[in-house]
């Protein structure tokens, strides 16, 4: 979709880039019907794009950007014992929102592309590579499916919560139509569907191949050796990894490494608040430390100060050996030098050691890789793209720009369907949530007509064939279920407490006994005895964070994906 607000254009052609910022507040009055997007009650209007921004700037309210983390905290639900939805989540700026409404503004940004987007006044404009605007008006209302991109580490929660932001709004009707593809694979799909279409304009694609999409939140990485024939190519031939450190990340480490240095101790005083805070390592995840800092900085006028100062630094050193900032009577200067070694450097070396353990898993070399993409917002760092082509010196470096729509995932999400059998369809079939769904189900103690409650694991799964699952598609993570690991974001970890609100970290619905949690006991070496005791208390929480969503966990998914002519 084309914002005109925000797009550059290139030979007259719009850029098909939606900021993921929205805004719900008083300043919606001011602005045109065409422009604000309904999702919850006609009261509650959000403008999304870049406008929502300059509303933000303007007027008091609801102000959401880089919420992408949050939908993998956990599931929005309604407490009935407060009356309200929970869990609500302490934005940087120290506003409390509810983790509903993040879904919903979600919602609101899927909604722009439906028929409303393309009006005369809509401040979104939605067009589409290869189809007039005509057809392409004609093709939305009767999508079979939608291609979400996710990375790789995240849980069932976050595709939970998308899903459900795509069936709120109106996209498709069924969550058996919502798939999810890594973002790391995508921009190879995306490559072998454009050599396919015209091999005498494009580079083949060959052997050994590397992804590093580095984004804002997270760096995805792929190998893989590619078939001869790429419809052969499996989701199992990949290997992945995600690292939590991105672009977000690298503005942190500007502002630590080369320009808190800088600060008077007055200012530094001010801007940190704490005097035992210590600085997170640059390069490093350090999540703990990150939240607190990224507090500290948002609820500062000098961090955030600071904060733009690092984004734009980080794009003109890419074109300028030193640069200077005035931001009212004080002065920063950067130099590349310092950008490379003491931020990028760290990073990079980060990269090299993800890179060294899938390079081994797979058993291809450095000199085996015969292409490698460097995508995303951060890819286009000038030092990230030298350490690649230092790296796998045979490797032809591949960027967003040598993609004929400016984006290889949006591009690789879109051709799944030619290459179905790279979908994961075990974690699409059977999602967490369903295979804790069927053993509560064939442990519950009515269904259990007999009075042995001790079972092996071999029992365990027999329990669950005969309610119809195929347990050797998903034994491990039923393991992990047994074992009580319940799935990521069921109950919000505490690795990210930090982000709740002070009440949400005291509600009871997230406590747990801590000598019963897991939904079996072991009673001696693979034996185990069912806790139905935790279970039931399970039960119930699962009955209130699950019947607010149009998602059910009663069957497996149907997979129905790929198309038969490939030349689409």
């Amino acid at each position: 979709m084309v914002n005109p607000q925000s797009a550059t254009y290139r030979s007259g052609e719009g850029v098909f880039r939606l900021p993921a910022m929205t805004y719900s507040g008083s300043a919606c009055r001011d602005i045109s019907p065409e422009q604000l997007y309904y999702v919850q009650m006609p009261a509650a209007p959000i403008v999304v794009g870049s406008l929502a921004s300059t509303l933000a700037d303007k007027q008091p309210g609801i102000f959401l950007e880089n919420f992408k983390p949050y939908l993998n905290l956990g599931i929005p639900y309604y407490c009935p014992r407060h009356y309200g939805w929970e869990p609500t989540v302490q934005l940087p700026n120290q506003q409390q929102v509810s983790l509903y409404w993040v879904r919903r503004t979600l919602q609101a940004l899927f909604a722009t592309l439906l028929p409303k987007g393309d009006s005369v006044d809509a401040a979104i404009k939605v067009g589409s590579v290869g189809l007039e605007s005509e057809m392409l008006r004609d093709v939305l209302p009767q999508l079979e499916g939608v291609v979400l991109g996710t990375p790789a580490a995240w849980s069932d929660t976050y595709r939970l919560n998308l899903r459900e932001a795509v069936l709120e709004s109106g996209l498709v009707r069924h969550a058996e139509q919502i798939f999810f593809l890594e973002d790391a694979i995508a921009p190879i799909l995306a490559s072998l569907h454009t050599q396919s279409k015209d091999s005498s304009k494009h580079q083949s694609l060959k052997g050994g191949t590397l992804v590093i999409n580095a984004g804002a939140t997270t760096t995805e990485i792929a190998l893989v050796d590619l078939p001869d024939n790429p419809k052969d190519l499996t989701y199992s031939d990949f290997t992945l990894c995600s690292l939590p450190y991105a672009g977000h990340f690298i503005d942190q480490d500007i502002v630590c490494q080369l320009l808190y240095p800088q600060l008077s101790e007055p200012q530094r005083q001010q801007l940190l608040q704490e005097s035992d805070f210590e600085l997170p390592l640059p390069g490093q995840p350090d999540l703990e430390k990150r939240d607190r800092l990224s507090v500290l900085l948002q609820n500062s006028p000098l961090g955030q100060a600071l904060l733009k100062a690092a984004g734009y630094l980080k794009v003109i050193l890419q074109h300028k050996e030193e640069f200077t900032l005035n931001v009212g009577n004080t002065q920063w200067s950067v130099k590349r030098l310092d950008l490379e070694n003491r931020v990028v450097l760290p990073f990079t070396q980060q990269l090299g050691s993800e890179l060294n353990k899938l390079l081994l898993k797979t058993g291809i070399s450095e000199y085996g890789v015969y292409q490698a993409f460097c995508v995303g917002g951060t890819g286009v760092l000038a030092a990230l793209q030298t350490w690649v082509r230092q790296r796998l010196p045979l490797a032809t470096l591949i960027q967003d720009s040598d993609s004929s729509t400016g984006n290889w995932v949006a591009a690789g999400l879109a051709s799944l369907p030619l290459y179905p059998l790279v979908l994961n369809r075990l974690q699409q079939q059977y999602s967490d949530y369903f295979l804790l769904s069927e053993l509560l189900r064939a442990f519950s103690e009515p269904a259990l007509d007999s009075g042995k409650y001790l079972y092996s694991l071999e029992e365990i799964m027999q329990q669950l064939e005969r309610q119809g699952l195929n347990t050797g598609a998903c034994y491990q993570r039923i393991v992990r279920l047994v074992e009580g690991q319940l799935p990521l974001g069921l109950v919000p970890s505490i690795e990210n407490a930090s982000w709740l609100a002070p009440a949400s970290k005291q509600d009871l619905l997230y406590s747990a006994d801590p000598t019963n949690t897991g939904i079996f006991e072991r009673e001696e070496e693979q034996l185990y005895y069912p806790n139905f005791r935790q279970q039931q208390r399970l039960r119930q929480y699962l009955d209130i964070v699950l019947s607010g969503i149009h998602q059910k966990f009663e069957e497996p998914l149907i997979v129905k994906l790929g198309v038969a002519d490939s030349s689409i």
